[in-house]
């Protein structure tokens, strides 16, 4: 039960890993921090804008250590905390590590990790490299970990599924992401790998989840890859991060006028490790190329992924809305299909992305011959 009370903390906003982890040594374990008067909390140097959201919190939800015991066991949700054995070691070199996550799959603590990251907005360059990456790393035996964003992340996790284990960290809670257009992409995560989010599992996704999700995905790893990322990326925060916490940097070079590749080539420009493709981080690694791997791609221009193409419901209908012929944005997809909420297109997209329906460049999306 001890991690289920730190678990219930977590759910006051604004009462983060910090205070839940100097409240819990100051009482001795979460049970006894739930329950403490206001004298123990005041005493164990709690901020006091976070000590009134704990307070408040639990004054409404007593019971919430208990009822998130059955929350989870009837959403099939795990719970992981600091002082279990299963905690990855590596997360607890970081500042301020999650004190708890949720988690579906099978973890693997020891393992050795590699982040592949990148921009939601990308080329077919891109795309390619990920999905060679994933395929490539995981066939050595490294575990692929990313955002489960759509673009890079989405590529590198697909390319690894293939071979060998990935683990999706997510930026929203873990019931959010099962109830979501992408459920059977994560279902197939979970059954070679892990889904795992420090937040509650009811909280949206927001501008303010994402850096929380990025610094794990660097804590994680060994190290990090950035393949595509212009200036301002949340895939430039991670690497951030992964330079903060001594992780190894690498970085895809690209071509200079190319948008999507200015970030990655200033990483490069400022000491991170430039690399052509998995091998180079193999070698880095004193790791030997699985015997008779042959990755399925190539660094190219263009992708090939297998694809019986089958689209129902929304996603076949915003497919027959994109032209063959030119490049057509969110908005103007938002504004011919007036039933889609924004909140739901990106999920769309992701579809038609994985199922090699369409192209994207920086955001828009142009039908492939065939799709």
């Amino acid at each position: 039960m001890e991690k289920y009370y730190m678990a219930a903390m977590g759910g006051a906003e604004g009462f983060g890993n910090k205070s839940i982890e100097k409240l819990v040594k100051f009482c001795g374990s979460a049970k006894t921090a739930w329950s403490a008067d206001i004298d123990d909390l005041i005493h164990a140097g709690i901020k006091p804008k976070s000590l009134e959201a704990f307070v408040n919190f639990r004054g409404k939800h007593p019971n919430a250590p208990e009822n998130l015991v059955k929350y989870c066991e009837r959403h099939e949700f795990n719970l992981c905390s600091i002082v279990d054995e299963d905690y990855p070691p590596i997360l607890k070199e970081i500042n301020a590590p999650p004190m708890f996550f949720y988690y579906r799959g099978k973890l693997e603590p020891q393992t050795l990790r590699i982040g592949i990251v990148g921009s939601r907005h990308n080329t077919p360059y891109g795309q390619s490299v990920a999905l060679e990456l994933g395929e490539h790393l995981a066939a050595a035996g490294l575990t692929v970990v990313s955002g489960a964003a759509r673009g890079i992340d989405s590529f590198a996790h697909l390319g690894a599924l293939k071979t060998g284990r990935t683990v999706a960290v997510l930026g929203c809670g873990i019931d959010i992401a099962f109830r979501g257009d992408k459920k059977k992409f994560f279902e197939q995560i979970i059954e070679r790998g892990v889904v795992l989010s420090e937040f509650p599992p009811q909280l949206p996704p927001s501008p303010t989840t994402f850096p929380p999700r990025n610094r794990i995905i660097a804590g994680l790893c060994k190290g990090v890859i950035v393949v595509e990322a212009d200036f301002k990326s949340g895939a430039l925060i991670t690497s951030t991060y992964a330079g903060e916490y001594g992780r190894d940097v690498f970085a895809i070079p690209g071509q200079v006028y190319a948008k999507m590749s200015r970030g990655c080539n200033e990483l490069i420009r400022d000491g991170a490790t430039l690399i052509k493709n998995a091998q180079d981080v193999l070698n880095e690694y004193s790791i030997d190329n699985p015997k008779n791997f042959k990755p399925e791609t190539k660094i190219a221009p263009e992708i090939k992924i297998a694809k019986p193409i089958e689209l129902d419901g929304m996603a076949a209908k915003v497919l027959e809305i994109i032209p063959f012929d030119k490049f057509i944005t969110d908005e103007e997809i938002l504004d011919k299909i007036d039933e889609i909420a924004p909140s739901e297109l990106p999920g769309i997209m992701l579809e038609l992305d994985m199922k090699n329906c369409v192209t994207e460049d920086a955001g828009r999306y142009k039908r492939k011959v065939g799709g």
